[in-house]
Formats: structure tokens, C-alpha cells, sequence
């Protein structure tokens, strides 16, 4: 009796016992909506103080009793209770509270719901990445988000871009945004030491699009104030796609297309009929199309594959690429192979550790192209079609006035090759309950190898029996962020979160640069068989930066919200009496649609108002600009020597940005409709100028802050769901306005005419204004060219030039289309740009009417004789004038996608997760009033001056696609 008593109290008290103990809790925590994990989720031991957050894959690890009950909870989110009961592995689903707050996004050093941002900040994510063809990062945010200006210079297969937040803040520092990856500044920029104007190498173009979860676009002062000095001309955030909780998946897409020319643009030149009769020659029997010679159809293909998955432990995403595209002129393409490893391991409930591992290797063959008498397309256009491609003897025909551009285009060689390694290791750890420390090092090593080469087959490789050209490049950025945070909510009313960091930063860079003539024939191109050694140069660049940041963020119950920012930067760049910078800023926000009075309107989900002021500085200024310095190279009697090259500037400081704006957010309808309004107003001091100095000082310049200018602009985003059954349709249409004025430099002397299209720098005007003649027509009389003479003395000097021109755009931005039936997908993405001049500089020669150019079939309108009413003189000149400035406007098809999701019916007899078939027209056609042959690019590619200017440049490809992803 007893032995079974006994044995009844223990089968009672066992579980009793059991359960008092404590047990470790993995978990889980992810959005009932759409399953993604949510990170910063608070759990709690209910009645006790012990607790924990999620990490940034919803993931936590607690040690609580078996018994034990844990609160979940977050801002925004229903709290919920959930029983322990024993579970070492516990899922738990959020859903939203009445106060809907949104997606998270990644801002500064931080994550915050979407609805909680008191700054103007623009989000593209990962649906809208994967419909753009473009395999570069800049390209595939183009057109996606108001306040960010991206022109295509050139369409060389991986040139260049230039981007542009909120118009340019500098006249000679840069005007390029900062681009964060994963937390970490990467290295951005063209390193090319062989000169090919608007067709510069982009260091982004290494990177492989297909790896990014989405894009965070920070613009005002409040969101870009936590990047202190480089935050002026604004900030990108870019998240790479990290492992999740789940079986591991696998994922390939490959797509295979081809490009073209669009025709439609082609020049339209004179054939040598037409060429014999305007220029007085008699040339017969031969009529070469030399566009036709030089352009082909280019085919280009893509090829990814990823794996991911990961456990509550560990969790892994993996990539690799390959991407190669030729050009459509003859002579150019680029080939990318690129892996990528990103890592995430949770120790224990207190500490994660993980990094993030890209390699990338390419190769780019190119060749001269605008702002050269050495290049397939500017000769095909410039070579008059009385002349031949080969000569009687099977020779490339050099009688031409410029080189023959197949031989150019067959025989140049000119390859760039880089290799890329970028990484961060970071460690993350909870201190107490929503305290936690996270500790970051990321590397950035970039290497460029230029190799030149023009043979003994070409007119410029005859001239010099051969000429190579060695350049090679390496650049190094470290980085250590770290970084304490720490967040809590007071009586559910008072939302408190605080971090404060340190930065530092350490840029290395190492450049050299061989040129060589005399070769003993073309099948000898490195510089060891060269017989003359023509030029050669080095030269090492170190800078560093150090710094100290901190942000503020507390709301009331989701409706009063602040925020308070501070960064104090130290950089190598400026002069010793102010190496170091403060920028502060602030901005507030009102949720109205959480007042209990505003509850009567139904319809609306969201309403909030925002205003922002701060303070941001710009370092892209070049290093050493504040040192004196002495160069080599005054050698004498065979002896070497040195000689002062520039005055010391102690006092040279960052140029800072004083960003005044306000914004409304708005969601009605469940959310069909989200509208976002931004206004700013941006002055910049401080402006870093060479100023003139007196002939005796030995000098003529030195780099001080003397300027000031300023942008003001007006940007919206609507968002609407137009139809919501089984045929969807929903849009995305942004617009952006920005004016840029200059408000002073140094005595109000301008920065006169600069480049072909004459850009100038005027108080008063935007920056990069034309300056030049006004034309009036053609005297019908004289047949010549009338100007303006603004000062009315009979004669047309520099006195009558005045501003023609403005390559700014009044107004830009895009309007996306996503239309889906069942299975069947279609996105269409128009890109618009609305106001802008366009310097056309190719007009001067192709309209001569003299010379030796071919020329554009608008001068068969010419004058000819007496009473003639044209606006074809009987020969041209080469003023810079309005006559050759055009309206750039435009309205481009940039994207057309159409997409088949295979049913599950299908993807499951395969043993597939999903699978998708698409086919893709890029820059399907472009409506313009422009003549040239593509209104977007700039023959001096990035500049800060030489701007909107069109001199033979190489036009964008229409491209053609099709492909396939599946999911296993």
C-alpha cells in the first residue's frame, strides 16, 4: 500500500518539478501577413525582468522555467501570451495592432517601421528589382524612387552612371551619393587612368544586383545626418539577401538575349551621291554605310544561382553569377563572374556572429569613343561615304580624313579587368534586456588592370609603330563600425530608442601607369618588347577618418515623434585648424490618424506629418587640397629636383548643407492608396573654390570656402492599388522638381565657359548653365548665321554672349505598371525626364557644310542663293550658340516585362518549388524631340560642369530577353 502511494505522489510531483526547472527556448517570431521574421520583438518571463530581443532574422534563444509563461511584444504589433510548456522550440506568428506601423526598413545604423520614420526616406524593394533587366545596382534603382536623378552616360557594355540626390550640393567636390552596403561604405567611382570620357568605368558595376533584398534611399538631413560629412549629397542603403529558418532552397535564373541599335535614332547621314554634290566632290563608285560596318547585334546572357536555408542556429545564403554583354558597337563588351556568402550564427540567447563575403571578377573591352578622333562610332559617323572600308589590296583604306573605325574596332585592343573582394565580420550581443552591442569590420579591396594596345594595322598604332599602355590601380577602404543601442517601451505609452557609435575608416590607394611606343609588330603588345618608354608615373593616396555618432528616437503611443541626431567627423583632408566636424540634426513627426478625433474617418489608414532641419558636410574634395605641396620633376643639368607646387590652406573646412524640410504621409483606402509629399530647402556654404591669387605669390590659385549655392524642390510618390480580383493592377508614379542656384562665389566672378558645350558657373543660375550666342536664324540675304548682339555695337564679341541654356531638368522621375491574370505577370516601367537643354556638340561638324566631315541630311536644306528662307546657313561655325541647343525632354519605355508563373499542378509533378518564365524589352522606345541619338547621356560622363552635352556619345542598346527561374 504504501509502495503505491508512494508511486502515486511521484507520477503528481514529477511534472511539478520538471516544470520548475529552467529549459532553453529557441524561437521563432514572424509576421502573420506574409511569414517574414521580425527583428526587435521584446521577449519577456512574464512577472520577471528577464528577457531578450530577436535578432534581424526574428530568431531568439531564453532560458525559462518549463512552467513559465513569455510575453511577446512589440510597437505595432499585438502582445501576446504564450505558455512555455515545456517546448524548446517555440513558433510564434504577430499580427498588427490597430496602429499599423508598417515595414521595417534599415535606416542609418538602425532598423525602424516604416511608419515611424520622421525623415525623408525612399524604399525599393525586391519585386521591384527583380522586374529590370539591368545588371548594375544603379541601373536596376532607376527611375524607382522620387529624388534620385540616374542618367546613363553611355550605353558602353559596364560605364559608368551618374547619380544625383536632390540636385548637386558642390561645384568641385563630389556630388555622388554615399552607397552602404550591408552597413558598411563601399567604394564607388571611376579609377581608369586611360582616358575615355563619358565612358568611365564604375566601380558598382561589380556588383551583381541579383544578391540585393531592397534599397533604402536616405535624402533629408535627418536621415543622412548619422553619415555626418558625406551626407550631403545623400545616402544609399543596400541589403543583400540573408539565410532564413527553413529547408534549404535553391534558385536559378538564366535569361538569354540579344541587343540592337535602335534605328529609329540612327544619324541621318548623306551616301556619297548626296555627299559629292553638297561638298563639291566627284567620288564614284563607292557608297560605305560605316554606321552599318561598326554596329552589330549584340547577344547578352545571365546566369544565377543561389542557395539558401538555415536552422536556429545557423543560417547561410549563397550566390554566384556570371553576366556577359556585348555591344552593339563593334570592339565593345563586359563579362562579370561574381559569389557571394552571407552567414548568420546564433551562439547562445546572448550573442550572434556572422559575415558577408563577395568576390567579383570582370572584364571590359573598350574602345575611344565621344571626345575622340579615335573611335568606331564618332569616325563611322564623321567618315564620309566616298571612302572605303579595305583598300585593292585587302588593306584597311586609310585615305580617309580620320582613321578608319573598323580598323579601330577589330584591331585596338583596350580591356580593363578588376577584381573585387568585399566582407564584414560583425558580432552582435545582448548586455541585459534591450541593451545590446554590435560590433562591425568590413574590408573593401578593389584592383583595376588597364591594358592598351593599338597595332601598326591602325592609323594612330602607324603613327607610333605601335603604342601599349599599362595602368593598374588598387584601392583599399577599412572600416570598423560599433555601435550600442538600446530600446525600451515605459507604462506601453513611451517608445524609447538610443544608440550611440564609433567609426573609423582607412583609404588606401596605389596607382601606376606605363605608356610605350616602338613595338616590333602587332603580335608584341606588353610594354617589355616596346623599344621607347614614352611616359611612366606612380603614386599612393592614404586618408583616414574617425567618428563619433548618436541618435535619439522616442515616440508617444505611436503619435508624437522625435528624433535627434549627431555625428562629430575627423578627416585627414581638411586643414589642422578644422579637421573636425559637427552635424547635427532634427526632425518631428504627427501620426493625426492616431487621434481619437480623426477616427471618424474610416477611410483613412494613415496620416502622419513630418518636418526635419540638420546640418551635413560634403569631404569629396581631393586629398591633400589643404597641405602645401612640393612635386619632382624640375630637373636640371641631369640632376633631379623639386619645386613648391601648392600653398598651404590651414583653415579649409568641409563644405556643410543646412537642410530645412517637411513631408506628409498618406494611406486611405485599406492601403490601396499611399501617398508621400516631400518639400526641401538645401543651402550649402562653405564651397570649396580655387581663388585667384596676385602673379607675385608664385601661385595662381588656392582652394578655399568661398561659394554658397542651393537646391529646393518638391517630390511626390503615389502608390495606388488599381484593381484587386482575379485581373490586379497596381502603380507606382513619382515625380521630382528640383531648382539648383548658385547664390555666391568668390567677388561674383564666374567659372567661365568649360567644355564643348560651353557650361558655366554663375551666381544667379543653376550650375552648368550655357553660355554662349543667342541665334537668331539665317539672314536669307547673306545666307550666314545671325547672333544676337546684346550690347548693340555693331559686332559680335564676348560681350553678347548671355545664358542659352539650362541642362537641368525642370521635373523627373517614373511610372510603374504591375498587371497580373492568374498565372500571367506584366510590369511596364516609363522613365521621364521634362525641361532640360542639350548641347548637340556633333551638330558643329555634321553641319558645317566645310571641311571634310560627313554631314547630317538637314544640310541639303541650306542656303543657296538670295531669298532663300532656311535655318541652314550656307556654312556653318563652330560658335557655341542656342543654335545647337535642342530640348532633351523625353518619355522612355524603359521596361517592359512579361512573366508566366508556372501553376503548382505543374511545379509539383517537376518536383519544383515554383518556376517562372519571362520575356523582357528594354528601352522598348523613346519619345523625344531630341535629333541626336539618345537624349539621356553626357559626353563627360559624371562631371559636376560638363554637363547635358552630346558629342558622339555612345547611345543606349535596345535589348531583348527572355528566361527562366526555378525554384527546387
Amino acid at each position: 500500500m504504501n509502495y503505491k502511494l508512494l508511486t502515486l505522489i511521484a507520477v503528481i510531483l514529477f511534472p511539478l518539478i520538471s516544470w520548475g526547472q529552467d529549459i532553453t527556448v529557441n524561437g521563432t517570431v514572424t509576421s502573420a501577413k506574409d511569414q517574414t521574421p521580425i527583428p526587435g520583438v521584446t521577449i519577456q518571463l512574464k512577472g520577471t525582468v528577464r528577457g531578450t530581443t530577436t535578432d534581424i532574422n526574428g530568431l531568439f534563444q531564453l532560458k525559462v522555467p518549463g512552467n513559465g509563461i513569455l510575453v511577446i511584444s512589440m510597437v505595432g504589433m499585438e502582445k501576446q501570451e504564450v505558455s512555455v510548456n515545456n517546448q524548446t522550440t517555440i513558433k510564434v506568428q504577430m499580427t498588427d495592432e490597430a496602429v499599423d506601423l508598417g515595414e521595417v526598413v534599415v535606416v542609418g545604423y538602425s532598423t525602424t517601421s516604416r511608419k515611424l520614420v520622421t525623415g525623408s526616406v525612399g524604399v525599393v524593394g525586391s519585386e521591384q528589382i527583380k522586374n529590370t533587366p539591368l545588371r548594375t545596382i544603379d541601373g536596376v534603382l532607376q527611375s524607382k524612387t522620387s529624388g534620385v536623378q540616374i542618367n546613363q552616360n553611355s550605353g558602353t557594355p559596364g560605364s559608368a552612371m551618374s547619380i544625383r540626390l536632390r540636385g548637386g550640393s558642390s561645384i568641385n567636390a563630389s556630388n555622388a551619393p554615399l552607397v552602404v552596403i550591408d552597413g558598411i561604405p563601399v567604394i564607388t567611382g571611376d579609377f581608369s587612368q586611360v582616358g575615355f570620357e563619358g565612358q568611365g568605368i564604375n566601380a558598382l558595376s561589380d556588383l551583381n544586383p541579383g544578391d540585393i533584398e531592397s534599397f533604402t534611399v536616405l535624402k533629408d538631413a535627418s536621415a543622412t545626418a548619422i553619415y555626418g560629412s558625406r551626407g550631403s549629397n545623400g545616402v544609399i542603403l543596400i541589403t543583400t539577401k540573408k539565410g532564413q529558418i527553413k529547408k534549404t532552397d535553391v534558385d536559378i535564373s538564366m535569361s538569354y538575349g540579344f541587343q540592337t541599335f535602335p534605328w529609329e535614332r540612327r544619324p541621318k547621314l548623306l551616301n556619297a551621291a548626296q555627299y559629292n554634290e553638297v561638298m563639291g566632290t566627284n567620288v564614284q563608285g563607292i557608297d560605305t554605310d560605316w554606321l552599318k560596318e561598326v554596329l552589330q547585334t549584340a547577344p547578352t546572357m545571365n546566369t544565377e544561382l543561389s542557395i539558401s536555408g538555415g536552422d536556429q542556429k545557423t543560417r547561410f545564403y549563397m550566390s554566384g553569377n556570371y553576366y556577359n554583354q556585348d555591344g552593339i558597337v563593334k570592339g565593345t563588351d563586359y563579362e562579370r563572374f561574381s559569389g557571394r556568402l552571407n552567414l548568420d550564427h546564433t551562439i547562445n540567447n546572448r550573442f550572434t556572429v556572422g559575415g558577408n563575403l563577395a568576390v567579383t571578377y570582370s572584364k571590359n573591352n573598350r574602345v575611344e569613343g565621344d571626345q575622340s578622333i579615335n573611335g568606331p562610332l564618332p569616325n563611322a559617323i564623321a567618315l564620309p561615304a566616298i571612302f572605303p572600308v579595305y583598300d585593292a589590296n585587302g588593306n584597311y583604306d586609310e585615305t580617309g580624313p580620320y582613321a578608319n573605325p573598323v580598323a579601330i574596332a577589330n584591331e585596338t585592343v583596350n580591356q580593363a579587368f578588376t577584381n573585387r573582394t568585399n566582407g564584414n565580420i560583425y558580432l552582435d550581443a545582448k548586455i541585459i534586456e534591450g541593451l545590446s552591442f554590435n560590433t562591425k569590420l568590413g574590408a573593401d579591396v578593389y584592383t583595376l588592370r588597364e591594358h592598351t594596345y593599338d597595332p601598326v594595322l591602325t592609323r594612330q598604332g602607324k603613327k607610333y609603330n605601335g603604342l601599349g599602355i599599362e595602368g593598374n590601380s588598387t584601392v583599399t577602404n577599412i572600416v570598423s563600425n560599433n555601435v550600442l543601442q538600446y530600446i525600451t517601451q515605459i507604462n506601453e505609452k513611451h517608445n524609447i530608442d538610443a544608440l550611440a557609435g564609433y567609426s573609423f575608416e582607412k583609404y588606401a590607394r596605389r596607382s601606376s601607369y606605363i605608356e610605350a611606343i616602338d613595338f616590333p609588330n602587332e603580335d608584341f603588345q606588353y610594354i617589355t618588347s616596346a623599344g621607347t618608354i614614352r611616359a611612366a608615373s606612380t603614386s599612393a593616396t592614404d586618408r583616414g577618418m574617425n567618428s563619433w555618432f548618436g541618435q535619439f528616437k522616442y515616440n508617444y503611443d505611436y503619435r508624437y515623434l522625435i528624433q535627434v541626431t549627431a555625428r562629430y567627423d575627423g578627416s585627414s583632408k581638411f586643414g589642422e585648424n578644422n579637421q573636425y566636424g559637427f552635424f547635427p540634426a532634427v526632425s518631428l513627426g504627427w501620426r493625426l490618424s492616431q487621434e481619437k478625433w480623426m477616427k471618424q474617418y474610416s477611410k483613412l489608414n494613415d496620416l502622419k506629418l513630418r518636418a526635419s532641419w540638420g546640418v551635413t558636410g560634403n569631404d569629396g574634395i581631393s586629398d591633400f587640397a589643404s597641405l602645401g605641396l612640393y612635386s619632382g620633376g624640375a630637373n636640371y643639368n641631369q640632376g633631379s629636383g623639386i619645386y613648391p607646387s601648392q600653398l598651404p590652406n590651414p583653415d579649409l573646412k568641409w563644405e556643410t548643407t543646412n537642410q530645412l524640410g517637411i513631408g506628409v504621409d498618406l494611406a486611405a483606402f485599406n492601403n490601396r492608396l499611399t501617398v508621400t509629399v516631400d518639400a526641401y530647402l538645401n543651402k550649402t556654404k562653405d564651397l570649396l573654390l580655387d581663388r585667384p591669387l596676385p602673379p607675385s605669390s608664385g601661385f595662381t590659385t588656392i582652394t578655399s570656402n568661398i561659394g554658397e549655392l542651393e537646391n529646393k524642390g518638391l517630390e511626390i510618390t503615389i502608390n495606388t492599388v488599381n484593381l484587386n480580383g482575379e485581373f490586379k493592377w497596381e502603380s507606382n508614379f513619382n515625380f521630382t522638381m528640383n531648382r539648383n542656384k548658385v547664390t555666391k562665389l568668390y567677388n561674383g566672378e564666374p567659372i567661365p565657359e568649360v567644355g564643348r558645350g560651353s557650361n558655366s558657373v554663375r551666381e544667379g543660375e543653376a550650375i552648368g548653365v550655357f553660355w554662349g550666342f543667342n541665334w537668331l536664324g539665317v539672314d536669307p540675304t547673306t545666307g550666314e548665321y545671325v547672333y544676337e548682339d546684346v550690347n548693340k555695337d555693331g559686332q559680335l564679341t564676348d560681350a553678347d554672349k548671355m545664358v542659352i541654356g539650362d541642362p537641368n531638368p525642370d521635373f523627373y522621375g517614373g511610372f510603374s505598371n504591375n498587371f497580373s491574370y492568374k498565372d500571367f505577370e506584366l510590369n511596364v516601367l516609363l522613365s521621364y525626364n521634362v525641361g532640360n537643354d542639350i548641347f548637340n556638340g556633333m551638330r558643329i561638324y555634321a553641319e558645317a557644310i566645310s571641311g571634310s566631315d560627313n554631314q547630317l541630311t538637314t544640310v541639303l536644306d541650306r542656303w543657296q542663293k538670295p531669298g532663300d528662307i532656311t535655318n541652314m546657313a550656307k556654312v556653318g561655325d563652330s560658335y557655341a550658340s542656342s543654335r545647337l541647343l535642342e530640348d532633351g525632354s523625353f518619355l522612355r519605355i524603359k521596361n517592359v516585362t512579361l512573366a508566366y508563373k508556372f501553376p503548382k499542378s505543374i511545379v509539383s509533378k517537376l518536383h519544383l518549388r515554383n518556376a517562372r518564365a519571362f520575356f523582357t524589352i528594354q528601352n522598348l522606345f523613346t519619345f523625344t524631340n531630341y535629333s541626336g541619338m539618345d537624349p539621356e547621356v553626357n559626353y563627360a560622363g559624371d562631371d559636376n560642369l560638363r554637363r547635358g552635352t552630346d558629342f558622339y556619345t555612345y547611345p543606349q542598346s535596345r535589348t531583348f530577353m527572355a528566361g527562366l527561374t526555378l525554384g527546387f
